[in-house]
C-alpha cells in the first residue's frame, strides 16, 4: 500500500469513481453497510489478548517497520518486516518470546537482493524478489530449497500464494499497460512449469493501483479477492471465478451526478468525504470476513496531512447470518496486513499506534490490560501483537 499524501488521496477518490460495479442481477448475499454499523471497540470485541513482541536482550533487531506482514502458524508468530534494504522475517512463540530472525539478502543463489512479499505454506516459505523469482526455504529452520521462475514480467508480485503444484494465484504491480477499457486485470494465475499467466476477469483502473494491488483470503478449498474501491467479493475456486457478496453503503454510494464530477471539485469532495471506500484488504475465519473502509462515518476534523484523523474503520461481516459491525481502526490507514486464524484476528500495533489508542480512549476498558502489556516490552519502541475476537450485532 502506498502512503497517501495530499494529491495522491484526490487521485484515489477519483479512481474510485472509475472502478466497475457489481454485475446487476446477480443473486448474490448482499450486505447493507452504514454507519449505525459502528460501535465502540470494546462492545465489538471479546476474548482479547495484547502479546508484547519481546526482542532479544543482546543486539536487539528492528522489529518497528512501517510495512509489515504477519502470519500466525500452530507454534509461530511469523513477523516480516519490509523495511528494505533490510526486509527480515522474524519467528516469536505465541506468547511473543523471541526465537530468532531470518535475512539472506545478497547476490547468490540463495540469496535475494529484495524481499516483495512471502506466502507460507506449512513447512515451506516463498518470498518473491523480482523478475517473477521466488526463492523456498524450509520452514523454520530456512534452509534452502530452491528457485521457482513464474513470469519475468511481473517484476513486482507483493501478493501471491501458491494454489496448486505447479499455480501460483497472484496480484502483481501494476505495470502501466492497459487494454481497451482503460483497465488492466488485478489478479493472474501463474504456471511454473510452462511460463503461462492466465488473468482473471477483473479489472480496474491504473488509479486503483495507487492504493493497493489486490488481496485475497482463504476460504475452504478456495479463495475470496477484494481490491480497493470495488463493490464486489469476488471467490476464486476450482478454476471458477464467480461473485461471492455485493457490498452495499446505501445512501453513502455515489449518484449518477456524483460520477461526473469534474477535476475542479475533486479537493472538496475529499474533505467532505461524501462516499464510503473500500480499501481493498481482506481477512477470513470461520463465518466472518473482515474489510477496511473509508469514511464510513465522516471525521468532520480530517487533516489531509494527517493519516491519524483519516475515519479508517474495521468492517466484519458474516456470511452466514447477514450481520455486520465495524469499529474505528487502531491502525488507521496502514501498510501493515495482519493475519485470521481459528476465530480470531490478528494485528501488529507499532508504537504511535497504541500510543494514540490510549491518548484517544479507543480501547475502552481494555485500555488497562493494554498498559500491563507495555511493562513487558524490552524496548518502548517494540510493537505489541493484539488478537481479538468480534462479536456480531444482532
Amino acid at each position: 500500500m502506498k502512503n497517501p499524501s495530499h494529491s495522491f488521496f484526490i487521485i484515489l477518490i477519483f479512481s474510485f469513481f472509475s472502478c466497475q460495479s457489481s454485475e446487476e442481477g446477480s443473486e448474490i448475499q448482499t450486505f447493507a453497510i452504514s454507519e449505525s454499523d459502528i460501535s465502540a471497540f470494546d462492545e465489538v470485541v471479546t476474548s482479547i489478548e495484547f502479546i508484547p513482541l519481546k526482542n532479544k536482550a543482546d543486539e536487539p533487531v528492528n522489529l518497528n517497520c512501517s510495512v509489515w506482514n504477519l502470519k500466525v502458524t500452530e507454534k509461530f508468530l511469523v513477523y516480516t518486516t519490509l523495511c528494505n534494504p533490510e526486509s527480515k522475517i522474524h519467528l516469536f512463540d505465541h506468547n511473543g518470546n523471541y526465537i530468532k530472525s531470518f535475512e539472506r539478502s545478497g547476490n547468490g543463489p540463495e540469496e535475494y537482493q529484495i524481499m516483495q512479499g512471502i506466502d507460507l505454506n506449512q513447512d515451506t516459505l516463498s518470498i518473491t524478489v523480482g523478475a517473477g523469482l521466488i526463492k523456498q526455504y524450509h520452514f523454520p529452520d530456512f534452509e534452502f530449497i530452491g528457485t521457482v521462475n513464474l513470469d519475468k514480467e511481473a517484476m513486482f508480485i507483493p501478493y501471491f500464494t501458491k494454489i496448486s503444484k505447479t499455480k501460483w494465484l497472484t496480484a502483481p504491480m501494476h505495470t502501466g499497460e492497459l487494454d481497451e477499457n482503460g483497465e488492466y486485470k488485478l489478479y493472474k494465475i501463474m504456471d511454473s512449469s510452462d511460463g503461462k499467466t492466465v488473468e482473471l476477469p477483473i479489472g480496474a483502473t491504473p488509479l486503483t493501483a495507487e492504493i493497493s494491488e489486490g488481496d485475497f483470503a482463504k476460504l475452504g478449498q478456495g479463495y475470496l479477492l477484494n481490491y480497493a474501491f470495488s463493490d464486489t467479493i469476488y471467490q476464486y475456486k476450482n478454476d471458477q471465478l464467480t461473485p461471492y457478496a455485493s457490498l452495499d453503503f446505501v445512501e453513502r454510494k455515489p449518484s449518477t451526478d456524483d460520477l461526473k464530477m469534474d477535476g475542479a471539485q475533486l479537493e472538496a469532495t475529499v474533505t467532505s468525504q461524501p462516499f464510503v471506500i473500500n480499501m481493498g484488504k481482506i481477512w477470513h475465519t470461520e463465518n466472518i470476513f473482515r474489510l477496511k473502509t473509508f469514511a464510513l462515518a465522516k471525521n468532520p476534523q480530517m487533516d489531509i496531512t494527517n493519516m491519524r484523523t483519516f475515519p479508517v474503520h474495521e468492517v466484519f461481516l458474516n456470511h452466514n447470518t447477514n450481520q455486520v459491525t465495524a469499529f474505528k481502526s487502531l491502525a488507521g490507514w496502514s501498510n501493515g496486513k495482519g493475519d485470521a486464524k481459528d476465530g480470531y484476528f490478528y494485528d501488529i500495533l507499532r508504537t504511535d499506534d497504541w500510543i494514540y489508542a490510549l491518548e484517544n480512549g479507543a480501547l475502552g476498558k481494555y485500555a488497562e490490560q493494554l498498559e500491563k502489556s507495555i511493562g513487558e516490552l524490552g524496548d518502548f519502541e517494540d510493537p505489541i501483537l493484539i488478537k481479538y475476537q468480534v462479536t456480531m450485532k444482532n
